[in-house]
Parts: structure tokens; C-alpha cells; sequence
């Protein structure tokens, strides 16, 4: 059976949720919080990108997606105590768990401490209020623990369109190698096709950087072993580019080995299929990270 996405997850509990008031409508709300963390992560990621010779336009874009996401994540925590109960907040800096403590190897996480910002202002490292930031512990005391497994459900669609995404982002960037790069004849083709890489890449980051975030959070949910063990730790040589994402049967490169979310069953394959089709004219020595 095909992964699920977020969406089709949601719909799900939707669909078999029970007569309890206060948990109607959690879902939607929880996958409109894992939104605003995708955001979140995406943001940081663009703003880490940003050059000393920034423009004043590429500036005020910057503040312009900050003040969204504020408002976006203010209106959300509004609504948080109808889910998470009135006294959700309460001590919160105390009860806030850290993932910093889990140990994700060379994973790099866009944030140095998402969970304690050192300046609550800006809106890409402003606190979640989902179970998984609170911590079990607290969770418990909320009586949150449906709203837990919910989660998890969630986050492993979010995994899964995350996975998915990243797959297709690859497959793109080995296309440009293959179509801009290699055939680059001048100084200006080569400049504009290495841009064209460096954005690609971007793209690569910012679905690599939500896989691992999705995932630490599936740890602090207490994620059982199995479902660890299908969303496995991302390490940096996972996102490199090789003539075996094209053909894995490619003469000479027989003995590479995939990275192991190109062998999993994940959502809309259609889409990174098509990629893959022009992936096939890939040259077999094209190998870059």
C-alpha cells in the first residue's frame, strides 16, 4: 500500500474520530501548526542563504515572510488552548523539551535551539505548541494522549510528503547536470547553470532539513522502534546525486547503493517518475553532492 500524505492522514482521523468535543477539529489544527513549522524551517534556511550584497528589496521580502508567519503562528497559538486545554502554557520555558539531546549523527538541524530562542521576535524560531514540544510528560498531565498518537499519524505523512519531495528535488538537480551543465559552451551558460544547481539544491535542503525535524519530533512522541527503523536517520551522503538514481543497472555502477528512501513506497510517485524518466539520459559520471 502507498504511503499516506499529511492530507490523506488527516482526512483519516477526521473521518473515525470519536464524540469527544474537545479533540474535533485537533487534527486540522495540528496539521495547520505542521505547516507553519515547515515554514518556519524553510525561512531560516532562506535567511541562512542570504548574502552580504542582500537587496533592500530581498530585505524587506525577508521581514515581509517573518511578519506573516507571526501572524500565522500568533493566530494559532490563540486557538491552542482549545485543543491543548487552558493551562497549556503555563510554565512553559520549564516544561518545553529539547531535541538538541538527540542524537541525530551528521544530520544537521536548521536550528541551533528552536526550543529556547534567543530572540522571540523572529518568527522562524518561535515555539510550536504541539505535544511533541511539550513533551510526554507534559502531554500526559494535559491529558493529551490522543492528541500524541494523532501527531505521530501526522508526522509520519509530513515524513512521507517530505521524503517524497526530496526524491523529486533530487532527481531535478541530477536533470540539470544533465541538461545545463554537461552542455554549458561558454562562461555565461556555465554561470547560469551552476545557479540553476545551487537552487536545486536549496530545494534539496529545505526537504532534507523538514525530514529531520519531522523525525526528531517522531522521537520525542516516543515513536516505536518499527517506525524508526522505516524513517531512518538522513546523513549527508544520502543527498548526493549519482548515475544510479538514473539506472541502477548503469554499466560500472552495479555496486553503488541507493540511498534508502529511494527504495520506499512514498506518495505521488508520479511526479518524481517523470523525473526519473529524464534522469535515464544522466551520464554515469556525473557524482556530485
Amino acid at each position: 500500500m502507498t504511503a499516506q500524505t499529511t492530507k490523506s492522514i488527516e482526512m483519516d482521523i477526521i473521518s473515525n474520530q470519536g464524540p469527544d468535543g474537545r479533540m474535533r477539529g485537533a487534527a486540522t489544527w495540528m496539521a495547520r501548526v505542521l505547516k507553519a513549522e515547515e515554514s518556519q524551517i524553510i525561512l531560516a534556511i532562506d535567511v541562512r542563504h542570504i548574502h552580504a550584497r542582500v537587496t533592500e528589496t530581498q530585505r524587506l521580502s525577508i521581514a515581509r515572510r517573518q511578519d506573516c508567519l507571526q501572524m500565522q503562528i500568533d493566530r494559532l497559538c490563540e486557538s491552542a488552548s482549545q485543543f491543548l486545554g487552558e493551562d497549556w502554557n503555563e510554565d512553559i520555558l520549564d516544561n518545553l523539551i529539547s531535541t538538541m539531546d538527540i542524537d541525530e549523527g551528521d544530520g544537521e538541524d536548521v536550528f541551533s535551539d528552536t526550543f529556547h530562542p534567543q530572540d522571540p521576535n523572529y518568527s522562524d524560531a518561535v515555539v510550536l505548541p504541539l505535544p511533541s514540544y511539550l513533551g510526554m510528560q507534559q502531554a500526559d498531565r494535559l491529558g493529551l494522549l490522543t492528541m500524541v498518537d494523532q501527531e505521530l499519524r501526522l508526522r509520519e505523512g509530513q515524513a512521507n510528503d517530505a521524503l517524497h519531495e526530496l526524491r523529486v528535488s533530487l532527481a531535478h538537480k541530477a536533470v540539470i547536470f544533465r541538461t545545463d551543465v554537461r552542455h554549458a559552451g561558454t562562461y555565461n551558460m556555465t554561470t547560469r547553470a551552476w545557479g540553476k544547481v545551487g537552487s536545486a539544491d536549496v530545494k534539496v535542503q529545505r526537504h532534507a532539513a523538514i525530514y529531520r525535524r519531522c523525525r526528531k519530533q517522531m522521537i520525542a512522541l516516543n515513536a516505536s522502534g518499527n517506525t524508526l527503523n522505516r524513517y531512518k536517520m538522513l546523513r549527508k551522503e544520502d543527498l548526493k546525486i549519482s548515475a544510479t538514481i538514473a539506472d541502477p543497472n548503469a554499466r560500472g555502477h552495479r555496486d553503488d547503493t541507493l540511498a534508502w528512501f529511494w527504495t520506499m513506497d512514498v506518495p505521488r510517485d508520479t511526479e518524481v517518475n517523470d523525473w526519473m524518466s529524464e534522469c535515464k539520459m544522466i551520464a554515469p559520471h556525473v557524482n556530485t553532492g
